[in-house]
Formats: structure tokens, C-alpha cells, sequence
């Protein structure tokens, strides 16, 4: 608490230092405005909330910041109907729950940055190759509720987000508890006709010292998460072009690696590379297309202790396990939008992507491959028979078409198909139809239907059993049907919506044991679920607004083979959950209270819970501000769920979580 000592005396004399100081704009958009935001997520084109044909939900920077949030899963959690399992440190078996679904590796959840995917091929999700993705110069995050397969092919099954960066003006530097250490720097500027920008985002902390943890080996009883992450993204816009690039280098310590504990031993460092190009081809009144691209290329190394020093054939050392990967990815993708007339709108594209997996292998202090016997150092085992995933080649083919009929000044029609064809599965055919009716200015419903589907990925399909998982080639797609009544109503002082969905997700792929008794993937289950969000945003005076929803699930029921390795959602899942953020705004401070709440999870041994965060803020002038971002205020002890036990004891799915957090920041926009 020393930290929140020293910040609250620092906020009491620094504005004596600062001349100009000035009240800040806590709210950039009234209850109306928010209602009439134009997003492009849910059909491709500008329109606004009320009119768009899905489930959506916005943050734009401004949302952001007054949270002080700066991770991607961190956000997820003020979604309705989504609640983020994502352990301290993002492992594989991390997952997101979206409206009562659980996937290993979020793999059901669609993630694009700046409209390009992100979502790897080898998993389906994004956590193998990619963790701690900063929200350092997001400009929004538009999210779809529900399947968007219809425009986005595969992965987009319980959700889209699409993260949207812009760069700034600005440096901020960070301090915080576990000896956590953070720099932004963004930059952006206009040369004529050009517009040039850069980020980097820096972070280190020593880790979370955690007690009584489970070990399977039964050797330590405490460990920490120490964790480090670069991120560097360049800009450049001419005109009708955009271009972008990422690089994210990130490393994590100790803490659980292949579900087993060994400090000074565990160690897995990622690097993963993306660019993507946006060409507008040809622009009139009535139509226009453009041309887009991106490539990706990532590693995965890591390294842990799969048996410890002492047990036969291990007397002298332990037995050292890890992987090595590398995938690369590129699509290709032409995209038009076509304005019959002032009530019919058409939108429709063409794309290809290839993926793949070009090395794969296990690394190991024994000959694995061989007599098994010690050798002098660690090696990577890289020849063409011991590769751990096949080298497969991913081709998918697509076409997509959309039209929305304005069919009266009160009712919108959408109806669309997208055909993806793949050189390695069946291919998918993805509907979808919505209705949005006005009843009058104040009231709109929806009625929204979709399907949508997760292609077995690479893994899936193609892994070998050295010590990962026995894929199989005679997967089938996971298919999702979902229907969804949508009501909104603007009050003078507030905002309120219901929704009604119903999903039923069948092929839902998992582990089954085959004659051999080898636990290989099958398609082994399927799921139906029903529920309610309710969200509501209040504003009874000019300086305090609560944004809430609540989500409550009436049927979440898994139909499942005899399985090993796949809890069924409805352990994963909590029933019911809650979120909401409060802001306040004085004067030239701002305050927000923000946090979740969730009801029992079966698989872990708690009950429900409450987790609380704290952002405060003083605009000490017009570019220098100085804030403090309190994570688990109340110093919670919980733990998030796995899809796979930590020890032999399959009941033990608990990861424990981080206790309390704080930042303190300084910044200057210039």
C-alpha cells in the first residue's frame, strides 16, 4: 500500500506545479451518440448500433483509458455474456467463456487487428503463439455477440472482436507492484499527403509470489509468474492505402508449463510477426473495392521439467521436455460494396489463405527418438521423421455475399451467405438473416439468426503422438446454430437492452480413446444452451455514468461421449455473471470503479466471486496527467478453470491468480 501512499501525495503538490489546468471531457459521447455510433464489424458497412445486425458491443479509447485497462483479455470481461478464464500468464489451456461455450486456446472466438486475422491455423485461437497483445494506441474494439462465420469464415463461432489501433501523440511511463515496469511510446506524423506513426510498448514485472500451490511432483509449494513483453507496430496511410505492422516478443517464467511447476526451469518465449496491407482499387457514389493482405509469421520455444531429478530413469537429472514451432500465414482478399439504390445494398468478396506449420519438433536433455539415454546438453530432435505436427499445407478459397434491404423507413432486411472451400476438410457453407425494426425512435428489436463453424485446425488434424496431442484427419467442422431477439430502449437518463439467444453447437471436437486405448481428437460432443443479457447504461447526472449488464443462462446442457481430456461447458461455465463501470469525473480528476462478478464454476473449489478494479486519474494540465490502476482491489484469493487437469487428480483444474496490482503512470500527449 506503500505505492498508493506515495500517488496520493504526489496528486496533493504536483498540480501546484502545473499551470493550465483544466477540466477534462469524462464522457465523448451523450446516451443518443452512443446509440448512433457507426461501426463496420457486423455487416462491413458504416451504421449505426441500433441498425447493425448483430449483437454488438463498442469501447472506443476514451472506455479504454477511464478503466484503465490496457490487455485485450482484461476487456473481455465488461462484454455481456462473456467472462475471461485467462490465467496470469495466457497458457494454452487459458479460455474465454462466450455466453456458456469454453474452447481451449479461445479457439471459437474470432480476433482481428485492423480488420486482418490473427487467429493462428495450428490451434484456431490466438494464446499458442501470441500473449500479452497491448491495447498501447487502440483507437476502439468492436465486438460481435454471437456467429459472424456468414462474412468471417471460420473461428468467428461465439464472437468477433476486431481491434482497431490508431497511433497517437503520447509517452507514458509506468511503476507497480512485483517490481512491474512499463514505457509507451507513441508516435504520429503527417508529411503531405502521408501519415506516418509508431508505438512501442514495453513491460516487466518479477512476478506474483503464490503459496500453497499444487505441484504433481510434490517438490515446491510456492512460485512466481515473471513475464516480459515488447511490442513495436509502424503506420503508414497515403491516400486510399494503409499499411500496418506488428512485432510481439514475449517471455514467461516458471509457473505452470505443460500443467507442471519448476522455477529456474520453465521458460517460454514467443515471437510473432504480422503486416497488412489496404488497397481502395476503384470508389464511385455507388460502388466501390478494395484489395487487402497480410502475412503472419510466429515461434513458439519452450522448455520445462516433465519429470524431476531422482525418479528412474532420471537419477542423475530431470527429465527436460519443450517444443519448437514456427508457422507462417497469408491471405488475400477482395472485398466490394455495391448501392443498387438508396434502399439495396450489396456487399460481396473473394479470398485465399495458406497456412502452415513449416517445423515442429520436440527438444529434450534425452535421446528421446533413441536408447533414451542422457545427453550432455538440451538439443532440438529436427529431423523430417521426428516432426510432432505433419507438414501440411492449409489452403481455404472463399466467397462471400451480403445484401441489406431497407424495406421501409422502419425495417432493415440483411440476409448473407459465405462459401469457404478447403483443400483438406469438407467445405462450409455459413448462413445468416436478420430483421431490425424501428418501433419508433426510442424502441428498436431485432430478430438475428446465423450459423457459423470452427474448422479442425492443423493440430487438430495433423499433430503426432510424441508427447502432444494424436490428431485425427477425419474431423468434421464444429457448427453453431444461433437465434437471437434483440430489444433497445433510449430513455432520457439511460440506455437499456435484452437479449434473448439460443445456441446449439453440435462436432464439438475433443479426446476420445480409440481400440489402441491412445487418447486421440474425435468429434465427441454437443451443447445447447439458452439465455438473457440484460445491459444498461445510466446516466442520471453530467459527471457519473454506470455502464452494467447481467447475463443469466437458463440451459447450458453437453451431450459427451466417453471422453478423456474435455470437461463438458457447463463446468467450465458460470450460470450467471455481472459487470459494470462507474465513472465519476470532478473537476480535473476522474474515478472508475470497475469489476465482474460470476457465480460458481464446478470445476474449481470456490464459490462465486467478486473482483473489483480501480482506475483514478488527474489531468494535471492539458498534456500531463497521473494516474493509478488498482487491479483486484480486494486482494482476492480465486483461482480460473483449465480444460485440463494440472495433476492426475482430474478434479484439480484450478490455476491460481494474481492478488492484488497496482500501477502508477505518468503521461504526456504532445
Amino acid at each position: 500500500m506503500n505505492l498508493i501512499k506515495y500517488f496520493l501525495f504526489t496528486l496533493l503538490f504536483i498540480p501546484f506545479l502545473c499551470s493550465g489546468e483544466e477540466s477534462i471531457d469524462l464522457f465523448d459521447l451523450s446516451l443518443t451518440d452512443l446509440l448512433n455510433l457507426k461501426v463496420s464489424i457486423a455487416s462491413k458497412n458504416d451504421e449505426t448500433i441500433k441498425n447493425s445486425p448483430s449483437s454488438v458491443t463498442i469501447f472506443t479509447r476514451n472506455d479504454i483509458d477511464k478503466m484503465g485497462i490496457s490487455s485485450w483479455t482484461e476487456l473481455i470481461s465488461q462484454v455481456p455474456g462473456f467472462y475471461s478464464m485467462v490465467n496470469p500468464v495466457e497458457g494454452n489451456q487459458s479460455h474465454i467463456v462466450m455466453r456458456g461455450h469454453a474452447q481451449t486456446y479461445a479457439n471459437t472466438l474470432l480476433i482481428l487487428l485492423n480488420g486482418h486475422r490473427v487467429n493462428d491455423d495450428y490451434t484456431g485461437g490466438i494464446n499458442f503463439f501470441i500473449q500479452f497483445m497491448d491495447l498501447a494506441d487502440v483507437e476502439r474494439v468492436e465486438i460481435i455477440r454471437g456467429p459472424g462465420s456468414s462474412i468471417y469464415g471460420s473461428n468467428a463461432f461465439s464472437g468477433v472482436i476486431n481491434i482497431l489501433t490508431k497511433p497517437q501523440n503520447k509517452i507514458s511511463v509506468g511503476l507497480g507492484d512485483f517490481g512491474a515496469q512499463k514505457l509507451l511510446i507513441n508516435t504520429s506524423h503527417t508529411l503531405g499527403d502521408w501519415q506516418l506513426g509508431a508505438s512501442l510498448s514495453l513491460f516487466k514485472d518479477d512476478g506474483y509470489h503464490y503459496n500453497d500451490v499444487f505441484d504433481r511432483n510434490e517438490i515446491q509449494t510456492t512460485t512466481r509468474d515473471p513475464r516480459e513483453s515488447t511490442q513495436l507496430r509502424a503506420y503508414l496511410t497515403h491516400k486510399d492505402t494503409k499499411l500496418f505492422a506488428q512485432l510481439l516478443d514475449t517471455k514467461r517464467s516458471d509457473y505452470y508449463l505443460f500443467r507442471r511447476l519448476r522455477d529456474g526451469v520453465n521458460i517460454l518465449e514467443l515471437q510473432h510477426f504480422m503486416a497488412g496491407i489496404d488497397q481502395r482499387i476503384y470508389n464511385s457514389e455507388t460502388m466501390s473495392w478494395d484489395i487487402s493482405t497480410s502475412y503472419q509469421q510466429a515461434k513458439r520455444r519452450e522448455l520445462g521439467a516433465l519429470v524431476p531429478k531422482g525418479e528412474v530413469p532420471f537419477e542423475q537429472v530431470g527429465f527436460l521436455f519443450g517444443t519448437d514451432f514456427k508457422y507462417h500465414a497469408i491471405d488475400f482478399a477482395l472485398n466490394g460494396k455495391y448501392q443498387l439504390n438508396e434502399d439495396f445494398k450489396i456487399n460481396t468478396g473473394l479470398s485465399y489463405s495458406q497456412s502452415q506449420v513449416p517445423d515442429a519438433y520436440l527438444r529434450s536433455n534425452f535421446d528421446i527418438y533413441g536408447d533414451s539415454s542422457q545427453l550432455p546438453e538440451v538439443i532440438t530432435f529436427d529431423q523430417d521423421e521426428q516432426r510432432t505436427v505433419l507438414d501440411k499445407k492449409r489452403e481455404i478459397s472463399s466467397a462471400y455475399l451480403q445484401t441489406q434491404w431497407q424495406v421501409t423507413s422502419a425495417l432493415q432486411m440483411t440476409a448473407g451467405l459465405r462459401y469457404d472451400g478447403y483443400n483438406d476438410i469438407n467445405s462450409a457453407l455459413m448462413p445468416r438473416f436478420a430483421l431490425v425494426h424501428h418501433l419508433n425512435e426510442k424502441q428498436t428489436i431485432k430478430f438475428l439468426h446465423g450459423q457459423a463453424y470452427r474448422a479442425p485446425s492443423l493440430g487438430d488434424m495433423y499433430d503426432e503422438e510424441s508427447g502432444l496431442t494424436q490428431g485425427s484427419q477425419d474431423l468434421e467442422a464444429s457448427e453453431i446454430s444461433t437465434t437471437e431477439i434483440v430489444y433497445l430502449h433510449l430513455y432520457t437518463q439511460s440506455q437499456f437492452t435484452a437479449t434473448l439467444f439460443s445456441n446449439r453447437k453440435t462436432n464439438i471436437i475433443g479426446y476420445k480413446a480409440n481400440e489402441n486405448g491412445i487418447h486421440a481428437l474425435d468429434n465427441i460432443a454437443k451443447n445447447d444452451v439458452e439465455g438473457v443479457e440484460l445491459e444498461l447504461i445510466w446516466q442520471p447526472i453530467d459527471s457519473f455514468r454506470l455502464v452494467s449488464s447481467a447475463t443469466h443462462l437458463s440451459k447450458n446442457k453437453t451431450h459427451l461421449e466417453q471422453s478423456s481430456g474435455l470437461p463438458k461447458s457447463e463446468d467450465l461455465s458460470p450460470d450467471s455473471l455481472l459487470n459494470f463501470s462507474a465513472y465519476y469525473q470532478y473537476q480535473s480528476w476522474s474515478f472508475n470503479l470497475n469489476g465482474n462478478w460470476r457465480s460458481k464454476v464446478k470445476v474449481l473449489d470456490e464459490g462465486s466471486l467478486w473482483l473489483l478494479n480501480s482506475h483514478i486519474k488527474n489531468q494535471l494540465s492539458k498534456e500531463v496527467s497521473l494516474s493509478l490502476t488498482i487491479s483486484n482491489l480486494l486482494d482476492e484469493s480465486y483461482a480460473t478453470s483449465s480444460h485440463t487437469s494440472l495433476g492426475v487428480d482430474e478434479n484439480v483444474q484450478a490455476f491460481p491468480a494474481r492478488g492484488r496490482q497496482t500501477i502508477l503512470k505518468l503521461s504526456y500527449n504532445f
